[in-house]
């Protein structure tokens, strides 16, 4: 006979086993969390007493109804199945998760906490398997345990003694960025238990080995973090930190020589990372870098602003975000063919920037329901003094959606919204502390958290401001395909560009552009017009230029390499002898020679050769976007 607390005894249940198994399985994780919903309202039904309506699921829920005033403008020609189910819409239901809020006593919500400190210790066992493993964890195991060829393996970050390779660890996740959001959400419970038994084990002896088990798991979860080079998550959670030391008045002075002295090691760690891990020095060198092959938010914010432009009051509407991309990419296109390939590879499924994606989606109401969301929530964490550093996850994901969409990945969202459910119910939390929270005890964090979104929104737009022409470079590369500063120096130079002294070749590759007439809307044909470049062999310096070269006319494939994860195979088609010259050289190919059975480029390999003990000097190549 089912009594009175059966079904919510069993939506608990499935709440718990949501935060456990959830780093195993995106399955596992809508499943239990859609269960443990599904009883929740069976239990709803069952007591004829339904769950408060809080502001903070109402303004949730509110932001995806903004994804359907335009389809709802645009009623006849709108795929609802599409955007009703298959579409950003179709998540609206995991803000069910919210209403567990006022409904979990506090003996049940520390339950779960636990539960989700199990959670954190699955996360790190799946990070250090990850870590050891050649093949990517969740493949691996749908597969029966065997790796199928085509497969993505994981990026290798470390190979010593030619015996023990280390890879990027990302769990039974399929992306570093998920399984480092997951970190930022479950690794705060764990910090929080280790600094509370830290005080207790100091007055009771008994609890040492507790303390040193949570001191070993925090450790471990933060070496896996730092492997895990998710940057916008770990100034996510220095964010989060900071905040937090505001709100609770902590004096910077006092840890001043522990900071110092832990910042001195972790800058020392840094550098030799950087010097000996090249997955390590290309995500670092992509925080500076303004072109490169890897950061593509310049692109993805210029369309961003473009179509906000267009709909920044009503939004595009659910599940238009890659046609519109498409939309105004292909006008640039139009205009600047040879941007084809690289907007093509860029990411279009969603804005790189949470605010920004709702906005676009939903209009001004959504945009505005997601501020007000943060609000409350940040409102909700701040007034629960002695726990605010269990639920620092939720301002590093605040903080790093201003880089990725992590509310827009299920694995990362449920999680996020599971853990607010958990902060204590606003009657019992005012019985508790015995005082109401005001903004004006806390203005600092709200202003500080309007200021990054503010910040990091002018950062975006600040983005869309570099010139198109700009975005494009000719990349010169070595013989293993590295990029060469020098022989990058003298593409489109305006003087030969001297090398050093006692060369006698130097050798690299130089990418061109494809051989096929290609935009997003039409079907590809074959160029017309040949691919060409110029070489300045009339110039006169100071040493002397290349007595002989060897020019390589290359084809290369022109798949996203990424999205593939193998490298584009490439050919040599043919081989030109140049001796002597010193006069400057027009270099034809003719896109019909040599074509492959798909989209291809058309590249170029230099051997220069100089006589000895001279000055040697690279003749400088001009060579336009399109190759014309």
């Amino acid at each position: 006979m089912i009594g009175k607390e059966t079904f919510h005894k069993i939506s608990v249940v499935f709440l718990y086993l949501f935060f456990v198994l959830s780093p195993f399985s995106i399955s596992l994780c809508q499943i239990f969390a859609g269960a443990s919903i599904f009883f929740f309202i069976l239990d709803s039904i069952y007591r004829r007493q339904f769950p408060s309506l809080e502001p903070n699921l109402l303004i949730w829920i509110l932001l995806y109804l903004g994804y359907l005033i335009t389809p709802v403008l645009h009623w006849d020609t709108t795929n609802w199945k599409q955007t009703l189910l298959k579409s950003e819409f179709g998540d609206v239901w995991m803000a069910f998760l919210l209403t567990f809020h006022s409904r979990l006593s506090p003996e049940e919500k520390t339950g779960l906490k636990g539960a989700i400190r199990l959670g954190a210790l699955a996360l790190i066992l799946s990070g250090i398997l990850s870590l050891l493993s050649p093949y990517r964890l969740a493949p691996f195991v749908m597969d029966g345990f065997q790796y199928l060829e085509g497969r993505r393996l994981p990026h290798l970050l470390v190979h010593f003694l030619d015996k023990v390779s280390l890879y990027l660890p990302i769990g039974f996740q399929s992306t570093h960025l998920t399984y480092g959001g997951l970190l930022a959400i479950y690794l705060p419970s764990l910090w929080e238990r280790t600094a509370k038994g830290w005080f207790i084990a100091k007055k009771k002896q008994k609890y040492r080995l507790s303390l040193i088990w949570y001191l070993v798991l925090s450790s471990l979860g933060v070496f896996l973090l730092f492997l895990n080079q998710s940057r916008s998550i770990w100034f996510g959670l220095v964010f989060g930190l900071f905040l937090i030391s505001l709100h609770k008045k902590v004096s910077i002075k006092k840890y001043l020589p522990i900071l110092g002295l832990g910042f001195f090691v972790l800058t020392i760690l840094l550098f030799l990372f950087y010097q000996n891990n090249w997955l390590f020095q290309r995500a670092i060198d992509d925080l500076f870098a303004k072109r490169s092959l890897e950061n593509q938010r310049v692109w993805i914010h210029k369309m961003n602003f473009a179509i906000l432009k267009d709909f920044y009051i009503f939004g595009i509407g659910s599940g238009n975000y890659s046609f519109e991309f498409i939309e105004k990419a292909n006008v640039i296109v139009a205009r600047l063919p040879e941007l084809y390939y690289d907007l093509s590879i860029t990411p279009k499924s969603h804005a790189h920037f949470d605010l920004i994606h709702f906005w676009l989606l939903g209009g001004i109401i959504s945009g505005i329901s997601f501020l007000y969301f943060l609000y409350l929530e940040t409102k909700n964490i701040l007034e629960d003094t002695k726990h605010t550093i269990f639920y620092l996850g939720f301002f590093a994901i605040v903080f790093a959606g201003s880089f990725q969409c992590f509310l827009l990945d299920d694995e990362v969202l449920l999680p996020f919204l599971g853990i607010l459910c958990l902060l204590p119910a606003r009657k019992k939390r005012e019985n508790f502390t015995g005082s109401k929270f005001t903004f004006q005890n806390s203005k600092n964090i709200f202003l500080l958290l309007f200021l990054w979104i503010l910040i990091s929104f002018l950062g975006a737009l600040y983005l869309t401001k570099t010139p198109e022409t700009e975005l494009f470079v000719h990349r010169a590369r070595t013989k293993h395909n590295f990029p060469t500063a020098l022989a990058q120096a003298s593409i489109n130079a305006s003087l030969p560009v001297a090398v050093q002294k006692g060369t006698g070749e130097l050798y690299f590759k130089l990418s061109g552009c494809l051989d096929h007439t290609i935009n997003f809307k039409e079907t590809q044909r074959v160029r017309k017009t040949p691919v060409q470049l110029k070489i300045h062999w009339e110039e006169k310096v100071e040493g002397e230029l290349p007595e002989s070269l060897v020019l390589e006319i290359r084809k290369r494939e022109s798949f996203d390499q990424d999205k593939e994860y193998r490298v584009q195979a490439e050919r040599i088609v043919k081989t030109e002898n140049f001796v002597h010259l010193r006069s400057k050289q027009t270099i034809q190919v003719d896109p019909k020679d040599h074509l492959g059975n798909e989209l291809e480029f058309i590249d170029f390999g230099f051997l220069y050769t100089w006589k000895e003990n001279v000055n040697p000097y690279l003749p400088r190549i001009e060579i336009t976007g399109n190759c014309d």
